[in-house]
């Protein structure tokens, strides 16, 4: 058995624990045993254990808070308010490095903050992929975009006459610009704020 994929299945399984604190012990008990099942009869279909697969084995079986929350409401459980909470300041410098950083620190800032998301164990690899294609650059991206099409313009003079300035964008080159921009602009902002929710759910983690 590979050492990464037990200390993969071992976290994930104390994130399941600490999740399902709400819950009277005989109910915890049985949830974690029937999950733990259904990882031990995956794993013993993979065709080899690689850090990779093992990750997507437990993306499949679900985020620890999505199962305790829907466990709590079938319990009719409310969650507890005194549980211990996690400091996310790994995950909160990821998120506004992936919106900001390229703002402050073209390109590099940026890629600061991707390393941040992949190296947090909060979010899963989908949702690590998510914010990598979908935040290309943050918003350092389209406020570039949008620089460059307001500068451009073409200006002409003769002699001592007053300069003359024209746009040289057509009109529908504009209109798609503009468009792009838009797009840009709202994709990074709509994933960092899923990012961030999933991040909220994510109340009680266990240590790296």
């Amino acid at each position: 058995m590979s050492p990464t994929a037990d200390q993969l299945i071992e976290r994930y399984l104390q994130h399941l624990r600490i999740e399902l604190a709400d819950l009277p012990r005989a109910r915890r008990r049985e949830l974690e045993q029937e999950i733990a099942g259904h990882i031990a009869e995956a794993r013993a279909e993979l065709p080899n254990e690689s850090e990779a697969e093992i990750r997507n084995l437990l993306d499949r079986i679900g985020d620890p808070a999505d199962i305790a929350g829907e466990a709590q409401e079938r319990f009719g459980v409310e969650p507890r308010a005194d549980l211990p909470t996690k400091s996310r300041t790994h995950e909160i410098l990821a998120l506004v490095f992936l919106l900001l950083g390229s703002v402050v620190i073209p390109l590099v800032g940026w890629l600061v903050g991707v390393v941040l998301l992949w190296t947090s164990t909060v979010w899963t690899t989908g949702e690590k992929i998510l914010g990598t294609i979908f935040v290309p650059g943050g918003l350092g991206l389209p406020l570039f975009l949008l620089v460059l099409s307001a500068s451009g313009e073409s200006c002409s003079g003769s002699g001592g006459g007053a300069l003359s300035c024209t746009d040289a964008t057509s009109g529908s080159a504009r209109v798609f610009s503009v468009i792009a921009i838009v797009v840009l602009l709202v994709a990074p902002l709509a994933v960092v704020a899923y990012l961030a929710t999933r991040l909220r759910r994510a109340s009680v983690s266990v240590p790296a």
